[in-house]
């Protein structure tokens, strides 16, 4: 069986060893952050609100960030920022030790994580895409997802079977570990030097040189607004799975933790299929095509009450919304020239804020009608404007 071709280059295939268990952790630390924050608090509002603070410091934070990512070393940025993750976990584990833990405290680390992330996902986007050659980018950008989505297979699972054995405490500890492992072979790494902005200018000019890329580029302003639009309405459905798994499939920490890791598993599996390709032909007829199955799953899961029926569905979600983002970072890959790809990546890693309004618009409505209800009625919507985003989002083609 031939390897995918971005594996064949010594930085990517370092990188990904790093990135997997320290991704993985991410999804422990993110099973057991939610699941305290329902037990603190019981309400689905709460759920949301804990979403939308997870995500809306990305619209405030994620341009500059890939100002940032454009200015300085890449690799010393995501450095830097994984030290400060470090930090955030011991923090966290303190204060579910001394059992000193309120649901501001969660609020407050998750702000902290949402602001660290804004400046070190653009740069790991661009950081993935240099470490291979112009041919081997859509690979590499499939198989980055494809292990990403492994982690949210094995790290939700793990962490709800750890959560119930030795508790939250030691849960955010192992996270600790896997964020020193990436940091080692983020050190050991010797990728090219990054060709970004000088490092004097002004910021303001830079961010609205990237926005108005994105305003004259017909076919990156579709790209995005579209995940845009995947974001509002659908990423959100995650920030509930622990209602819909104590209130409707009746399930405890371990079930719970299925059901995150579900996702992934229809993601993975997909993903081999793009990370074998050096490129696609209709990518955007694709990527539409995904968001529609995409929005679709969703709906059908929200109605759902059968678990394993419900674990098939989040597993085709997670397939769909795997495939419209690595499709959408290819087109942008391919159409945004070098020095404006951090900023291009920036605005593009915005859905996830808008994934935050997404959250806290449903757990409003959920204060008033049930979630499901809530859920899927965002999934119908999410439906209909990947549809329309495409035929509004016209516009002659440019580039700077």
């Amino acid at each position: 069986m031939r390897l995918p071709p971005a594996l064949r280059y010594r930085d990517y295939r370092l990188f990904t060893f790093g990135y997997f268990p320290a991704e993985t952790g991410e999804y422990i630390h993110f099973v057991v952050q939610n699941w305290l924050a329902w037990e603190l608090t019981h309400s689905a509002f709460y759920l949301g609100l804990l979403g939308f603070f997870e995500f809306a410091p990305r619209f405030i934070f994620g341009p500059i960030g890939g100002v940032v990512a454009d200015r300085m070393d890449r690799l010393k940025l995501l450095i830097l920022s994984r030290v400060a993750n470090l930090i955030q976990s011991l923090v966290f584990a303190f204060l579910v030790f001394s059992g000193l833990l309120e649901f501001w405290h969660i609020v407050v680390l998750v702000i902290s994580m949402a602001i660290v992330s804004s400046f070190s996902t653009a740069a790991q986007q661009v950081v993935v895409v240099t470490l291979v050659p112009q041919e081997g980018v859509m690979s590499a950008l499939a198989l980055h997802s494809a292990t990403h989505n492994l982690t949210k297979v094995i790290g939700p699972s793990l962490g709800g079977v750890l959560l119930t054995l030795i508790g939250p405490g030691y849960c955010l500890l192992i996270q600790a570990l896997t964020i020193c492992f990436m940091l080692v072979t983020l050190f050991k790494m010797r990728p090219p030097p990054s060709s970004g902005l000088a490092a004097t200018g002004d910021w303001f000019k830079d961010i609205a040189e990237g926005v108005l890329y994105l305003r004259q580029n017909r076919r990156v302003r579709a790209t995005i607004l579209t995940t845009y639009s995947n974001g509002f309405f659908g990423i959100s459905y995650a920030q509930f799975l622990p209602y819909f798994a104590q209130e409707v499939l009746k399930v405890g920490p371990s079930g719970y933790g299925l059901l995150v890791s579900a996702p992934g598993v229809g993601a993975v599996l997909i993903s081999f299929f793009l990370s074998s390709h050096t490129r696609l032909s209709g990518m955007r007829k694709m990527l539409v095509a995904a968001s529609l199955i995409y929005a679709a799953a969703i709906f059908l899961f929200a109605i759902s009450s059968f678990l394993m029926l419900s674990i098939v569905l989040l597993a085709v979600i997670g397939s769909m919304q795997m495939s419209y983002r690595v499709l959408a970072r290819a087109i942008i890959q391919e159409e945004c020239p070098p020095h404006l790809l951090g900023r291009a990546m920036s605005l593009f890693f915005l859905d996830r804020g808008f994934g935050s309004l997404g959250a806290l618009c449903i757990g409003s409505i959920a204060a008033l009608v049930p979630v499901p209800l809530a859920v899927a009625a965002s999934a119908v919507a999410c439906g209909l404007v990947s549809w329309l985003v495409p035929k509004a989002a016209s516009g002659r083609r440019t580039s700077l």
